[in-house]
């Protein structure tokens, strides 16, 4: 009886936190890959987050496949690969449109953003999410090989960033977004800028 109690709490604990998980259970990827993030944000605590929507991927921008090279040429240093690396998220190329000059890029930013995921295996390349001015993804990382979580912020009515989350499933095409309760949490003056942009060298943001 005591295994089958066991089993029963691995099996339905597991399909609970599918369905709707706690970003609590997260915490070691707000820790250490997004750290730098968090801590652009005051009185951030990931016990604060509620889920209020789970959104489906937008499916309506579909890319020609065969411009992935000329596109990795300039974007690869940027994009956020898989744990298995048959997949990207490109959070940046939409919203910065970058363009070789000698020896730098020149970026040309648009207040929209588009996140792209491609897959390699597939060659599937399409949107999942759009941005806009008032709420964007700054940050993006894998934490399996389907799932994966966006990071950003959306701006309050007195115009603070607060902090927005996004947990992606590739297999469900989903996107569950989890808003801050506390509204003493928003992003300090200097923003976040992520580490990744200093890959290539950018002049115009």
């Amino acid at each position: 009886m005591k295994h089958f109690s066991i089993l029963y709490f691995l099996f339905f604990g597991h399909l609970a936190f599918g369905q709707n998980p706690n970003l609590l259970q997260c915490k070691k990827y707000f820790d250490k890959e997004l750290k730098q993030w968090t801590n652009s944000f005051n009185h951030f605590s990931l016990s604060d987050f509620e889920l209020v929507d789970t959104l489906h991927f937008d499916n309506n921008y579909a890319q020609d496949f065969g411009s992935l090279k000329d596109f990795l040429a300039v974007y690869k240093p940027v994009i956020t690969y898989s744990v298995d690396s048959l997949k990207f998220i490109d959070i940046y190329s939409y919203q910065l449109s970058l363009e070789k000059k000698r020896d730098y890029y020149k970026a040309s930013p648009d207040i929209d953003q588009a996140i792209l995921l491609c897959d390699l295996k597939t060659k599937y390349w399409n949107r999942i999410f759009f941005g806009t001015s008032s709420q964007k993804i700054e940050e993006v990382i894998w934490i399996s090989k389907q799932q994966f979580i966006l990071a950003g912020i959306a701006e309050s009515e007195d115009d603070k960033k607060e902090p927005i989350v996004l947990l992606g499933d590739v297999n469900k095409q989903t996107l569950m977004k989890y808003i801050q309760t506390n509204k003493q949490t928003f992003q300090s003056g200097k923003g976040y800028s992520s580490l990744k942009l200093k890959r290539i060298k950018i002049k115009g943001l």
